[in-house]
């Protein structure tokens, strides 16, 4: 049988291969690099055994289908941004009032915050205790 498309360059599907990989950066789908890395798998493999073009493009289809399907979930596994340890501020220590545009602020671990308060009677420059940070409002209490 006839061969409708000779074999395709090894280094082509390599570098077509890479070039999947590298656009696995901008979508984040974890497809195109499975995709890659069946087309660079195929492409190593050319070296060695000869196939025509078409066998090489059907190979690196069904092995790119193959290892989405098998890995995608593993690897989306450990990426979840559920399991990253979320930045929070400790609580508890003191800050100190300031004025910025008529508002009270507290200035605490190097940022202004806004403030929440139970009571009246707080100045500027007063220090204050910071007993809870939520929503970008910290709630103070007198000292």
């Amino acid at each position: 049988m006839a061969d409708i498309i000779p074999q395709i360059n090894p280094w082509i599907l390599i570098a077509f291969g890479t070039l999947l990989i590298g656009l696995e950066i901008i979508t984040m789908a974890f497809v195109a690099f499975f995709f890659g890395m069946a087309l660079i798998i195929i492409g190593i493999t050319s070296f060695y055994i000869e196939m025509s073009g078409e066998t090489q493009i059907l190979s690196a289809v069904v092995l790119g289908g193959i290892l989405t399907f098998l890995l995608r979930k593993a690897i989306l596994k450990t990426m979840r941004p559920e399991d990253l340890a979320l930045e929070t501020f400790a609580t508890g220590d003191t800050g100190v009032l300031s004025e910025h545009n008529g508002e009270l602020r507290v200035n605490y671990k190097g940022t202004t915050w806004a403030i929440q308060t139970d009571a009246e009677g707080f100045s500027a420059g007063e220090t204050v205790m910071v007993s809870e940070i939520k929503n970008n409002v910290a709630v103070v209490a007198k000292k």
